[in-house]
């Protein structure tokens, strides 16, 4: 009975000795659970870092162009220009970038607010022209006229009595779409007048002083859709 006593003491000491083995095991598994949260963390984070990436990596890929502030006539060199950020893809090469000296003239009109494509410049024509000077009273003029600016010129025969204009004189088409050059500033003369400076051929000189000192000048504007596009 001793011994018996002894061994089954033995034994009940033997199993609760295999039985203190399960917490082990269990700190285990929660060990491999936590560490594939952490890997899983860290691959999500590798992933937001390489997305990061290329957003920023799209958001520099771009050209800067140049961009017309006000329009621009046909026939008239590309001036009042401003640079602009714009997407490489957007831009290609189908734009002027603002790193070139725009040059030449504008084969069509170019709004405001447009990128100055390439196929608008070429190089001026060369054409015998010469700029004549010619006295405009601010009303007879087009509201913020401008070098670069397209116009047509009119002239109605002076009243015998006066410097106005006949009342039942019609006017005629002196030029047609002739480019403002320049403006010789305002107040000009003792009338007031502004000198405006066009771009006349040379044969139409004669006509074109003729009717500036015989009659009353009004400068038409041509609007940028009524232009021609010049080759």
């Amino acid at each position: 009975m001793g011994r018996r006593g002894r061994a089954t003491q033995s034994g009940s000491g033997s199993s609760g000795s295999s039985g203190s083995s399960v917490p082990p095991a269990r700190r285990l598994q929660r060990a491999r659970i936590g560490d594939l949260r952490l890997w899983a963390g860290v691959a999500l984070l590798v992933v937001s870092m390489a997305a990061g990436a290329t957003l920023l990596s799209v958001g520099d890929d771009t050209v800067t162009v140049w961009r017309a502030s006000r329009d621009l006539s046909a026939g008239s060199p590309p001036v009042d220009l401003e640079p602009v950020a714009v997407s490489r893809n957007v831009a290609g090469d189908r734009y002027v970038g603002s790193d070139v000296d725009a040059a030449g003239v504008l084969r069509w009109p170019v709004q405001a607010g447009e990128l100055l494509p390439r196929a608008a410049l070429t190089l001026p024509a060369a054409a015998a022209t010469r700029e004549v000077t010619i006295p405009v009273d601010p009303m007879h003029a087009p509201a913020g006229l401008q070098a670069g600016d397209i116009v047509d010129m009119w002239s109605t025969a002076r009243d015998a009595a006066s410097a106005d204009a006949q009342v039942d004189a019609a006017p005629s088409l002196v030029l047609a779409t002739v480019r403002v050059t320049a403006l010789a500033g305002s107040d000009v003369g003792i009338s007031g007048e502004l000198g405006v400076v066009l771009a006349v051929p040379a044969d139409d000189v004669p006509a074109v002083i003729a009717a500036s000192r015989s009659g009353v000048t009004d400068l038409v504007a041509v609007p940028l859709a009524s232009q021609q596009v010049r080759s």
